[in-house]
């Protein structure tokens, strides 16, 4: 799982053995970024299964070869032996959590258990029927109180066991919902505001305008668009125009300026930042990659 670059970044957390302190937990951590940051690359961690857990946000990884397109409440499994990397995109907006399980001796202690019980949990993970899926109800609130009890790096076994108990508990839902078959469309009424952004990404389109869209308050059409798509309304509408900007950025000559207030932007300088904030890049860095890749 991601665990390379960005480490100084004050959005993200990676704890390794010594900090984590409980017995086959190879690394847990998290990021929670305002702002893209450069992806990875290749990134293998032999003899473990991976855990990526997307809260928030949406984010393309390449699984040997294969892409996965994750938004906010996916879960995605690396088995020992594969390589992970983000396909050339950033690590995009958005707060994440990883979790590395040793694997390689498949009898090896893990998480205080007795032995056949280690057997019995490590092959149920190496057995998982999907390797993405959508994430257990609870899962998100289980990773943050983990992930907070850790950075107190446990000493006492007293602790030590608290944290290997909440850690078992997630994975029994991470069996749980890889077996499942969890709804991942977006209801009707959702899927209508889908479609209604598709059509217009040159219009502000703005949250209170969607919500009376399909006859709802804007409260309830922001946490009915969040739990369902993953993101809010107003991230996924950016990110809506910063995808056709990347297209039309690649594919035709047109000015900078022109293809901001063709999306809607106010401002070629407002659009600057709302580009680099979702790619990582200006429009004119942007550009000029995409017409020599080399360099």
């Amino acid at each position: 799982m991601p665990s390379l670059p960005s480490a100084r970044n004050s959005g993200r957390v990676d704890l390794k053995p010594r900090e984590i302190n409980i017995l086959g937990i190879v690394e847990i951590g998290s990021y929670h970024y305002k702002s893209a940051q450069r992806g990875i690359k290749g990134v293998v961690h032999p003899g473990c299964l991976g855990i990526c857990h997307l809260a928030r946000g949406m984010q393309t990884y390449r699984v040997n070869e294969r892409l996965y397109r994750l938004s906010g409440g996916d879960q995605l499994i690396t088995f020992p032996g594969d390589t992970l990397d983000t396909a050339g995109t950033p690590e995009e907006k958005g707060h994440l959590y990883w979790f590395i399980l040793r694997m390689k001796f498949i009898d090896g202690p893990l998480l205080f258990l007795e032995p056949k019980a280690a057997i019995g949990l490590r092959k149920a993970l190496l057995a998982l029927p999907t390797r993405h899926f959508s994430a257990h109800s609870e899962s998100d609130e289980l990773a943050a109180t983990i992930l907070n009890m850790l950075q107190t790096k446990p000493t006492r076994m007293i602790d030590r066991l608290a944290s290997a108990q909440i850690i078992l508990r997630y994975l029994f839902q991470v069996i749980e919902a890889s077996s499942s078959e969890r709804a991942s469309q977006p209801s009707p009424r959702i899927q209508r505001t889908l479609d209604h952004i598709a059509a217009h990404l040159s219009d502000q389109l703005p949250v209170p305008a969607l919500a009376d869209h399909i006859g709802l308050s804007e409260s309830r059409f922001k946490s009915r668009f969040r739990d369902e798509v993953g993101i809010p309304p107003g991230d996924y509408v950016l990110r809506g125009k910063i995808n056709a900007a990347c297209e039309a950025l690649t594919q035709i000559d047109t000015p900078i300026t022109q293809i901001a207030h063709s999306l809607g932007f106010s401002s070629s300088q407002y659009f600057a930042t709302v580009f680099r904030r979702f790619t990582g890049d200006t429009p004119t860095a942007y550009k000029r990659k995409q017409q020599n890749p080399s360099a």
